[in-house]
């Protein structure tokens, strides 16, 4: 997994994930979320899962967990642009709401 952080013109930063999150790194993302949100104080951050192959309850568990300790700070952060397959793992464990998650997954991904 990595993780790319880009601060946008508007303010917001946008952090852009590629590959497989699951238990052996989830803590790893939370705390680029969480760092992110406190350290630049973004008016909102988003989280793009569009290059994310693999999510598991780890890292469900860990994007909650992340959008938790950042609102606490102020920061609004969202999942932007999830693939189909992270839009289902999100949906499926009902946190896709909670997440701000867009109510379709994002058509400009193949279905994995």
């Amino acid at each position: 997994m990595s993780v790319t952080a880009n601060v946008m013109m508007d303010g917001s930063t946008v952090l852009s994930v590629r590959g497989e999150v699951d238990h052996s790194n989830a803590t790893t993302l939370r705390q680029a979320i969480v760092s992110a949100a406190t350290g630049r104080r973004p008016s909102s951050l988003r989280v793009d899962l569009g290059l994310v192959t693999f999510l598991d309850s780890a890292a469900v568990g860990a994007l909650v967990a992340a959008q938790r300790e950042a609102g606490a700070e102020g920061v609004r952060v969202v999942v932007w642009r999830a693939s189909p397959f992270v839009y289902r793992q999100l949906r499926i464990a009902g946190v896709d709401e909670l997440l701000g998650v867009a109510a379709e997954p994002d058509g400009d991904h193949i279905a994995f």
